[in-house]
């Protein structure tokens, strides 16, 4: 007989198996985990659900009256993008958000529940169309980042792009690939401005995120007036962004590739593109004011003008 009772709950196996085979299907879903419960309430703490994005709930967090709270908060979540601490209290005459981070559940039950809502997304995906160089470094950088990597190109083989996830040889090839607001395209053909032209109207109808355009403004620009001129409409091409990358001064194709990376990292996650000295502060110019220095004697660090 065991020393203390047992309160672990087998259905956690379950609930497991289903987070993994989300992930398996490249799914965006949000996990809720009930942290503490005071008073009436029906959820228990450690207690487990998923929310999916068409509202559906699966596993359990208390029943209707608190599932309705939590798939509301849960789809707030999903598309801010970033986890968060979730109150629920059991009381009202009807479901209300009392605050950012508190609702009303419209119950009289009289209790509180709190929850850690986190948002769970597929891998990113970067999908490089070329076969060069530039695309041979992208791919190496963007599955160091974390990006999973599809080459498409018909040239390209999987010995040549050990980094790849997959690696196709055709735009109908491509078009079983994953397409998705967490997918970027890079097209770089580096310069055949015909094929670009091709890619890019086979990429617009997609459901990505972006399509970061290798190119010079004047080239850029030459690609984006054939597809206007070819029937497709300023907002369809909204999405493609040319000249691409970040501005650090790149000569090498690696160092193209790295800036291009950079630019998708800080356009998912929000980034500035700045120096971090000119973001966050320039700490050796901030000890020369106060220790009384003149600036220029300081040694100045690199910034963005």
């Amino acid at each position: 007989m065991s020393s203390s009772p047992i309160r672990y709950d087998e259905s956690f196996h379950d609930f497991f198996r289903l987070v993994e085979s989300l992930l398996v299907k490249e799914l965006e879903f949000v996990v809720a985990t009930v942290v503490s419960v005071k008073g009436s309430a029906v959820a228990k703490v450690g207690a487990k659900g998923v929310i999916l994005p068409d509202g559906r709930v699966l596993g359990w967090l208390g029943g209707w009256c608190s599932e309705n709270a939590v798939v509301l908060a849960a789809l707030d979540t999903l598309r801010r993008g970033s986890p968060r601490l979730l109150k629920l209290v059991m009381s009202g005459s009807e479901l209300r958000q009392v605050s950012e981070d508190i609702i009303e559940v419209g119950t009289p039950c009289g209790g509180e529940v709190l929850l850690y809502v986190e948002p769970v997304y597929p891998k990113p995906q970067v999908i490089i169309f070329g076969n060069n160089r530039v695309s041979k470094a992208l791919a190496k950088l963007a599955s160091v980042v974390g990006f999973k990597v599809a080459v498409v190109d018909s040239t390209a083989s999987r010995e040549e792009y050990p980094e790849a996830d997959v690696v196709v040889n055709s735009l109908s090839e491509a078009s079983k690939l994953r397409y998705d607001r967490h997918t970027y395209a890079v097209v770089a053909t580096m310069g055949r401005t015909e094929l670009d032209v091709e890619i890019i109207n086979f990429l617009v109808d997609k459901s990505l995120e972006r399509i970061f355009l290798i190119a010079s403004v004047n080239r850029a620009e030459e690609v984006l007036r054939i597809l206007l001129r070819g029937g497709r409409k300023l907002d369809e091409l909204k999405k493609v962004v040319a000249p691409s990358g970040i501005d650090i001064g790149a000569i090498t194709p690696e160092e193209l590739a790295l800036s291009i990376i950079a630019g998708i990292v800080a356009y998912r996650r929000g980034g500035s593109g700045e120096f971090l000295t000119k973001v966050k502060g320039d700490p050796l110019r901030k000890l020369a004011k106060s220790e009384g220095q003149v600036e220029q004697e300081a040694r100045v660090p690199v910034t963005s003008t």
